[in-house]
């Protein structure tokens, strides 16, 4: 097969004295695209614990790469679920510890993450085509801090496979949302109903 290939432009950076290294989180409004609030596993190395590790062990790793989740994985590489840090040092881990007659080094990653099947999860194709405003209303129906991203596996027809995820966190942030901090608002919705002027 003779395939012929055409070289890319260079562009000619000698007057440039700096670049920045990465794109600058900027804020967006309702009317964006929702794809700018998707982290892609495509585009992001993906992060990720085994069920089988300590609590403490995925504290102390979630710190270290300065994450808020991670996707938990079995012994053969398939997703379970994601770990939150919120799960790691709220509550949840606390009373599992005591539920299970144990200690917090006891604890396994498997004792409390959240499963893929209580996650609600998009279409890739249908991020796309939506805008952040779209998202807001999606976490509002769903009261769910994450949302996962499902894409055709090209390689399986019929199979999808986990593209990445949406964080309600973020879009708070990059929304630059007021929040009336009075308000001990612990889950995205909880957070949409103190907004002063938002949606």
């Amino acid at each position: 097969m003779n395939s012929v290939f055409n070289a890319l432009p260079v562009r000619d950076l000698a007057r440039t004295g700096t670049l920045p290294t990465a794109k600058p989180l900027s804020h967006i409004t309702s009317e964006d695209s929702a794809v700018h609030l998707l982290t892609d596993f495509a585009d992001r190395k993906l992060s990720m614990l085994n069920s089988d590790m300590s609590v403490s062990e995925a504290r102390l790793w979630m710190k270290l790469g300065d994450t808020p989740f991670k996707v938990v994985e079995n012994q053969a590489g398939d997703c379970l679920g994601i770990l939150a840090i919120e799960d790691v040092n709220g509550e949840k881990a606390m009373s599992m510890a005591h539920r299970q007659g144990v200690t917090l080094k006891d604890l396994r990653v498997r004792d409390i993450f959240r499963p893929v099947s209580e996650l609600p999860a998009i279409h890739y194709r249908d991020l796309r085509a939506a805008t952040v405003g779209d998202l807001v209303s999606t976490f509002r129906e769903v009261h769910e801090e994450y949302l996962l991203v499902l894409d055709d596996n090209r390689h399986e027809p019929g199979h999808a496979y986990l593209r990445g995820l949406v964080c309600a966190r973020e879009l708070v942030q990059r929304l630059d949302m007021t929040i009336d901090l009075d308000h001990r608002a612990t889950k995205f919705y909880e957070i949409v109903n103190v907004v002063q002027g938002g949606f």
